[in-house]
């Protein structure tokens, strides 16, 4: 026998012991996984459902547009000047001082635009950062409680997923359980609603008819003597007091 035909005949053997033992690894594997409990969550879609999502997106709107009122206003002014100075320039009667005074103003007023843009993109991305993380904390503890209920193994991201059964999908429930969750917009707390409910509270109270018999369409209050019979004094007792016989 040859040394090659040896050697063939042990690789064979190698061969044959690997796929034993790589059939065996996917034998588990597959049990393994058809064990597993499974579920998918879109998290995005979750969020934006979500009562506080919603008022996170409006919140989040009515910033972007004061900001882009702002931004729109510095632009506007930026490219009236440029057309200015081009104007100035084409006529050649601006002298060449002037013009370049005009022109590092404009320049500064364009960087100064430049800035303004990149502080109101940081200043929406914080924003959304800080309105969204409470959200999410809190849909994260809802899926953690479903799953344990439901004793699910794994709980995906459907963004990660390219293919899922329906069935698996628990954002509608999570959703849901967010919402039973969460007071109504009109009573949460927050310090302008505070403030707004004091500022009402004190005007029903000025706008209240006392009790004392001032009437609605009259201001001013009445003669104290329109209260009821005065009460007497010590001496107006006294005098009404037979004297003391010996």
């Amino acid at each position: 026998m040859s040394i090659r035909a040896s050697s063939s005949r042990k690789l064979r053997r190698l061969f044959l012991v690997i796929a034993g033992a790589l059939a065996t690894l996917l034998t588990l594997v597959v049990d393994a996984h058809a064990e597993l409990k499974l579920a998918v969550i879109d998290m995005r879609r979750a969020v934006a459902d979500t009562e506080d999502g919603l008022r996170m997106k409006s919140r989040l709107q009515e910033l972007f547009d004061t900001r882009q009122s702002e931004y729109d206003a510095k632009e506007k002014t930026v490219g009236a000047g440029k057309q200015e100075l081009e104007k100035l320039a084409k006529e050649g009667k601006t002298p060449e001082a002037e013009l370049r005074k005009k022109y590092a103003t404009l320049e500064k007023q364009a960087l100064e635009l430049q800035a303004a843009g990149m502080a109101f993109r940081r200043e929406m991305t914080q924003r959304e950062n800080d309105l969204m993380l409470p959200i999410l904390t809190k849909l994260n503890q809802l899926v953690r409680g479903v799953a344990t209920k439901e004793s699910f193994d794994v709980v995906l991201n459907r963004e990660a997923l390219p293919y899922f059964r329906g069935d698996l999908d628990i954002t509608d429930r999570v959703i849901q359980l967010y919402n039973a969750q969460s007071p109504a917009a009109d009573e949460r707390a927050t310090p302008e609603r505070d403030a707004a409910s004091k500022k009402d509270a004190a005007s029903k109270k000025d706008a209240t008819p006392k009790k004392d018999g001032t009437s609605k369409n009259d201001g001013a209050p009445k003669d104290p003597a329109a209260k009821g019979p005065a009460e007497k004094s010590p001496s107006a007792k006294d005098a009404g007091k037979k004297p003391a016989t010996k």
